[in-house]
């Protein structure tokens, strides 16, 4: 199993990461209430402001899930130890067909 995607498999089931997604979504809470008083207001450079700073905060909070997403499609998630013996003799003499 790649390093990097046992590292954040782990950071994602962590009780610290969990507590700091709970900070994110009150920050996240925050961003939408500054969004809806401008709304009221009509204020578009802010409205334009508030809507830069919720695109950022999708970004940062979706940043875990996507990396181990991506990962898992490249299949660097894939642990040897669940391949079949077949599987990796045809691996080795490079068949892609199992």
């Amino acid at each position: 199993m790649n390093s990097d995607y046992s590292d954040l498999k782990t950071l994602r089931d962590s009780r610290a990461y969990q507590k700091l997604q709970a900070l994110w979504a009150h920050e996240y809470v925050r961003i939408v209430e500054g969004m809806r008083k401008c709304a009221k207001k009509n204020q578009e450079s802010a409205w334009r402001f508030y809507a830069g700073q919720m695109e950022g905060a999708d970004l940062i909070i979706g940043q875990l899930e996507r990396a181990l997403l991506q990962m898992e499609k490249e299949g660097e998630g894939d642990s040897p130890a669940t391949k079949t013996v077949q599987e990796l003799l045809n691996e080795l003499k490079g068949d892609k067909a199992s």
